[in-house]
């Protein structure tokens, strides 16, 4: 029996250390697994171009793409690349496509009038589309308000495969280790951090924070926890593999998800934390801000501790999560059962048995 064909596009995003594993990368994964035939092309989230020809260039390419490959089953991650998919369908070059929103914001870009042409062209990804996956519920909510209807809706979180993420034994897990995966760009979120180690480790002193990531912000990190006394207690690991930042994630007693809210960061509000989803199918309880939408899943389930973006808050789910630790247990249990829940491996296989007319095993 023929394999029908998969052709799946999106923006990756690269720093000095590399590629960072994105939604992109856990779909290649699955499909791989699943050993489905599929085309992945990706385009730099960052480029030297100007936006516009970057953008007239990527649609082209794609369409281009299209045309030799002749998919059966297209998905584009953004609009632009979903919008793409919305063409050759028009032309009958593809089959059914999927827009995959793996985040929104009302306000992308400062600019106006280029604001207002993403937000038409999500809106045309998601009238046209076959169907829209969405990485929160909070943007589901959004879908229904924009009058999609709810069979083309499908909630496709920022799930990691739960095979993939390393459990380990209580005895193998480091009692003062706190995991931070972040990249390295936004001050208030770390002063907010920084605060609170420092006060926390008055009463806990052989506690550490390992923060994994890179990014602009590092030199003046470094600084300020040189300037703050914190050099024994904040280690910087820069950016690592996938593999190797599991295992080191495993090996915490707790992670932090910290994010702020703001004009400049608005996309936080729709966004579900890949990070905190990871953390979790570690089996690592997280202290996470109520600002993304993956909160409300860690408040549901109990997995760790939701707080304002508040010293205080931050400070005292520490101390709760490090000292009691029927508690810690407890979160941890209920860590696993959200992860195991949320494993994207179930929810691709209930999505792609749906499209069985188009993605044969």
């Amino acid at each position: 029996m023929k394999k029908n064909k998969i052709l799946l596009v999106s923006h990756v995003y690269h720093t000095k250390s590399g590629f960072v594993y994105g939604p992109v990368n856990v779909i290649e994964d699955y499909l791989k697994n699943k050993k489905k035939e599929y085309k992945l092309v990706k385009y730099p989230l960052v480029s030297k171009f100007p936006l516009i020809v970057k953008s007239i260039y990527e649609v082209l390419n794609t369409f281009f793409v299209g045309l030799q490959y002749k998919a059966d089953l297209f998905i584009g991650i953004d609009p632009l690349n979903a919008f793409s998919g919305v063409i050759l369908k028009k032309l009958h070059i593809i089959k059914k496509t999927i827009f995959y929103c793996v985040d929104y914001t009302p306000t992308r870009f400062k600019n106006k009038f280029v604001n207002s042409v993403y937000l038409w062209m999500d809106q045309i990804c998601a009238n046209n589309s076959d169907e829209v996956w969405n990485v929160s519920m909070r943007i589901m909510n959004l879908r229904k308000e924009q009058g999609i209807s709810k069979e083309r809706i499908k909630y496709v979180p920022n799930s990691p495969r739960f095979s993939d993420c390393t459990r380990l034994p209580e005895n193998r897990i480091n009692k003062n280790q706190i995991v931070m995966v972040t990249g390295l760009t936004h001050s208030p979120v770390f002063d907010l951090v920084l605060k609170s180690i420092k006060i926390v480790t008055q009463k806990i002193p052989g506690l550490k924070l390992v923060v994994i990531g890179t990014g602009p912000y590092q030199d003046k990190l470094i600084n300020k926890i040189q300037k703050i006394g914190l050099d024994n207690n904040i280690e910087l690991l820069g950016q690592l593999e996938n593999k190797k930042l599991l295992k080191k994630v495993a090996e915490s007693h707790l992670a932090l998800a910290i994010y702020s809210f703001s004009k400049e960061y608005s996309w936080v509000y729709y966004g579900d934390s890949k990070k905190a989803r990871e953390y979790l199918a570690c089996g690592v309880p997280v202290i996470i801000t109520d600002v993304v939408g993956t909160s409300a899943d860690v408040e549901r389930y109990k997995s760790g501790i939701v707080i304002k973006f508040n010293t205080n808050e931050l400070i005292n789910a520490i101390e709760k999560l490090v000292q009691d630790d029927k508690l810690w247990k407890k979160s941890r249990s209920n860590a696993i059962k959200l992860a195991r829940d949320y494993d994207i491996d179930l929810i691709l296989d209930n999505i792609f048995s749906m499209n069985s007319n188009y993605i044969r095993p």
